[in-house]
């Protein structure tokens, strides 16, 4: 394999780009750290500049949250440029992230998929077909394999021994690909977290190769015909990690649609035209808690109530609808769970399909990261919106006054945003699967080359 200089050029070329697009990923990344921590404070500042007003006004004024930039991200950029990295909070709804990156324009979209995550994906098994395809098939045309078997070697060394070499080379590739990685990653703020993330999505990486070396060691053995084993292997890289990849979402969509946002919407103001509407004095559920609030306290008119019946509603019907969205979006959540429980289907077909939300997901750039960064800005909003309604329901307005004001910073200041963040032990229990699949490509993998060895064996 040394010997054959234009796989070491292809190695070395290979390896260039990736490294070229991680160093433009992580400047893109730095870009957007910055973007991002700009906007934050400039939130900020207009949220604490609102003065003395009305809080349930400041609770439709809102603010937005906007998404953390993982650092490994460049690395596997995963669905981070096609999800939104802002949410809008503010009272009684629940908003969808909004502002993709993908809408940046088409600088952006010219290099969007290739990335050093994709070339371990679908160039590195290529690389490694080319290299082995013909270790042993080549061996049988040049009758080299009778000598050596001649000379005493046995069947099993033989293979063993091809394959080991083949694996060094899978793994030249990917100390090289870590070493253009490292500097691109610690370019960013990165964490002991980071690291060992780093390190578990690597290890998934180096199972991933091994399959390839294994299965391109076992059909080399298998025929004997170098030509006919190249057509066989580049036929499964093909189906493997460039067809099924892109059938397998098709197949989830249809076997679990998603809904469309308009029909989801129009299913969510269905369900809030049911519930109590705080805003409407005639409404009936209104008026329950009206009375059930009346007769907690013993007194016969809202006037007489300790507290402000104005911010006790606001603080029932934040409540209810705060559960009436979670119900709606738990429901679309669960819908893109069967999708990838479909797709993890294919993936015994495909070992691609398997290790791509493995990088994704120790990554941080994959649904889960996204979805609990989504909760953590709800679990947020509902704080700080009840926060709000708190204040109203415990100071009525003073004589004159219309509604109750007050400084909003001062009040809301200990409402802290806490980013939602999966711990490493929740990723790699979410990514069981996908390893247990990995490993029995692995196991399948081995016992193919020992069924080779055997085959040889048994033909000279």
């Amino acid at each position: 394999m040394w010997r054959e200089r234009r796989l070491l050029w292809f190695t070395l070329a290979v390896v260039l780009l990736a490294g070229a697009s991680l160093v433009s990923n992580a400047a893109r990344l730095a870009l957007q750290a910055q973007e991002r921590q700009a906007a934050t404070e400039q939130e900020a500042r207009l949220w604490h500049d609102q003065g003395i007003i009305d809080p349930h006004d400041a609770a439709h004024v809102g603010r937005a949250v906007h998404s953390p930039v993982r650092p490994l991200a460049a690395f596997d950029p995963g669905i981070s440029d096609f999800v939104g990295s802002s949410v809008f909070i503010e009272g009684h709804v629940q908003n969808p992230a909004r502002y993709r990156p993908i809408e940046g324009g088409a600088a952006l979209s010219r290099f969007t998929g290739f990335s050093a995550a994709w070339t371990l994906q679908v160039v590195a098994p290529l690389m490694i077909i080319l290299a082995g395809f013909a270790t042993m098939s080549g061996e049988l045309a040049r009758a080299r394999l009778r000598q050596e078997l001649g000379a005493g070697a046995s069947t099993t060394a033989l293979v063993a021994g091809r394959l080991m070499a083949l694996v060094a080379m899978a793994g030249l590739l990917m100390v090289l690909m870590i070493g253009a990685t490292m500097p691109a990653i610690l370019l960013q703020d990165v964490s002991e977290a980071d690291v060992k993330a780093f390190a578990a999505l690597s290890a998934g990486y180096v199972l991933y190769l091994f399959v390839f070396c294994a299965l391109t060691v076992a059909v080399s053995g298998l025929f004997v015909s170098a030509r006919t084993t190249l057509v066989v292997l580049l036929g499964f890289w093909a189906f493997a990690t460039v067809l099924l990849p892109r059938v397998a979402p098709a197949v989830a969509e249809t076997l679990a649609p998603t809904p469309s946002a308009v029909a989801f919407k129009s299913a969510l103001i269905e369900d809030a035209e049911k519930d109590v509407d705080v805003h409407d004095p005639k409404d009936q559920g209104l008026k329950a808690f009206k009375a059930g609030l009346l007769a907690n306290y013993g007194v016969s008119d809202v006037a007489d109530l300790p507290i402000n019946f104005r911010g006790a509603k606001y603080e029932y019907g934040e409540k209810l609808s705060t559960e009436r969205n979670r119900r709606h979006f738990d429901q679309l959540y669960k819908v893109y769970r069967r999708q990838d429980r479909v797709q993890r289907m294919f993936a015994l077909l495909s070992p691609t399909i398997s290790v791509k939300p493995w990088s994704r997901a120790f990554a941080s750039t994959g649904f889960g990261a996204h979805l609990s960064y989504l909760r953590g800005v709800e679990d947020y909003r509902f704080r700080l919106m009840q926060k709000l309604n708190v204040e109203i329901k415990h100071h009525k307005p003073q004589s004159g006054e219309r509604h109750y004001a007050t400084e909003i910073a001062s009040i809301t200041r200990d409402v802290i945003y806490r980013p939602g963040e999966l711990s490493l032990y929740d990723v790699a229990k979410a990514q069981a699967p996908n390893l247990a699949i990995l490993l029995v490509w692995a196991v399948l993998a081995i016992g193919l080359t020992g069924v080779s060895a055997q085959r040889l064996g048994q033909r000279w």
